[in-house]
């Protein structure tokens, strides 16, 4: 018999608890964030109780109930989310239970890759390829952990499915003119925060989740130094402070109450005490098409025009990947033709 209780978290989210009890199998529970999942998988779990054969009234050893997707998405919810960095689990939280919805209820073993094109195709209608790449990487990802760690299934049917391909990565960089209004902008701002974050921003690359995790015990100003314990692709760096970023670190007051660098009055969401801000000194400054995300395409772009090596760029952005990098290689055409003129000014 299964049985749903709802139940309301400290936060006022409310989750709906399945129950589920059969003779001679242990006590089975799932938990969902809405009534209609919880329902579906009662409903299924109960079908697969009911069509199981028993031999003397008991059920035989081998005839285990078998895992649902559902069972794999609450331990990786559980076990896996944890591990990754707040805003990879604030964008990746809504995608479980996404794939909880629509094929929660199915038995892992039933899945294949008919099941889940036909969801990815109608996803594609209404999103970006980047955001369904997303969904199916987060989908396989919870395959791999049941195939390699639970051994639940043996093959992953995610892998035979194809992703979009994806458009050459943005870049947009704030141009002379841009920057200067923009700084401008920042100046005057009410959040006296503001301008140190932004500058910070522009003079590292760094992300904004970096920055915003940064600790007061991870900066030295007297060498010029942050350290970043968490970053996106899970290596430590450390960043040199230098020119305006290291002045405005230095004169910035430390607040008492918090641990952090840059900390949110607004409660929440650390960026929730910037957003606001953020967006007025865009306004002011009259710049459009641009995201705090870009000034680290800034921070790239500005590099490689200055003639820095690709690979020094990419240590500094903190890329796993030269291919990261290279979206920045056209603005290095100057450095370029300087080559090609000394070697061809040798040999003709």
């Amino acid at each position: 018999m299964a049985s749903i209780n709802s139940h309301r978290a400290k936060d006022g989210s409310l989750t709906y608890r399945v129950r589920i009890r059969h003779r001679g199998l242990p006590l089975r529970t799932a938990s969902f964030p809405t009534l209609e999942e919880a329902q579906q998988f009662a409903e299924a779990m109960s079908q697969q109780y009911a069509h199981m054969p028993s031999k003397a009234g008991k059920p035989s050893v081998t005839l285990m109930p078998r895992h649902t997707l559902s069972d794999v998405l609450v331990k990786y919810l559980r076990d896996v989310m944890p591990t990754k960095t707040v805003e990879t689990q604030r964008g990746q939280r809504h995608v479980v239970h996404y794939w909880n919805r629509h094929l929660g209820h199915m038995l892992l073993q039933d899945i294949q890759p008919r099941h889940i094109i036909p969801i990815r195709d109608a996803l594609a209608r209404t999103s970006a390829p980047a955001t369904v790449v997303k969904y199916l990487n987060v989908l396989s990802h919870a395959y791999t952990v049941a195939v390699k760690e639970l051994q639940w299934i043996d093959q992953n049917p995610c892998q035979r499915v194809s992703r979009p391909r994806l458009p050459q990565g943005r870049v947009r960089y704030l141009s002379t003119d841009e920057r200067e209004r923009l700084l401008a902008a920042c100046r005057e701002s009410l959040n006296p925060r503001l301008l140190p974050l932004f500058v910070l921003a522009l003079s590292t690359g760094m992300r904004r989740g970096e920055l915003l995790r940064i600790q007061q015990q991870d900066i030295d100003l007297d060498r010029g130094l942050i350290h970043l314990e968490i970053t996106k692709n899970k290596h430590r760096r450390t960043i040199p402070l230098v020119g305006l970023a290291l002045t405005l670190l230095r004169d910035m007051p430390r607040h008492p109450m918090s641990p952090y660098l840059f900390p949110s009055s607004k409660g929440g969401s650390q960026w929730r005490g910037y957003r606001t801000a953020w967006n007025e000194a865009l306004k002011r400054a009259k710049v459009t098409n641009y995201r705090f995300h870009d000034n680290r395409h800034s921070a790239g772009s500005y590099l490689v025009q200055c003639g820095i090596p690709l690979y020094t760029v990419s240590s500094i952005l903190g890329h796993r990947s030269p291919v990261q990098t290279a979206r920045y290689a056209h603005h290095s055409t100057d450095t370029l033709r300087d080559a090609l003129e000394v070697m061809t000014s040798k040999i003709f």
